[in-house]
């Protein structure tokens, strides 16, 4: 009697937390309307802020582009009336015309920081993670 309530409550303790993890809302930047990383507008432009040392009118130019874009890929996405093989060139257009943007406001220095973070996110996309995992430490210089 008493190994079974052992093994019952073992049981209990493996299968309760698995339950408990599927009904959790989603986390912040999962919701919708946040994409590219997850993120809306505004946390993507605070990350590269913090990745790339952006001054605050940086920030902001950049904030209103994302939220630009954003809003011209929503209505892309909901335009039913437009094929999908269309629609998919179009968004790849908006993302073009996004990073066409992005340069645009940034220094030389941080555009190379920039494309290097683009560049790591698609290989984590490529090797089968979301791409957005965060850009590898630099090598401290000697």
């Amino acid at each position: 009697m008493r190994t079974a309530a052992v093994l019952l409550c073992g049981a209990m303790l493996t299968v309760l937390p698995a339950m408990a993890q599927q009904d959790t809302p989603p986390q912040q930047g999962q919701g919708q309307g946040e994409h590219r990383g997850g993120m809306n507008p505004e946390r993507r432009a605070d990350r590269l802020q913090k990745a790339l040392g952006l001054t605050a009118d940086q920030t902001t130019q950049l904030k209103t582009i994302f939220t630009d874009e954003q809003a011209k890929g929503e209505a892309l996405r909901n335009d039913t009336s437009v094929p999908q093989d269309e629609r998919r060139s179009k968004m790849m257009e908006l993302r073009k015309d996004e990073d066409t943007k992005v340069h645009a406001v940034l220094t030389d220095e941080q555009k190379a920081k920039y494309d290097a973070m683009q560049q790591e996110r698609m290989r984590g996309r490529q090797n089968g993670g979301d791409g957005n995992a965060p850009a590898p430490a630099s090598a401290p210089s000697m």
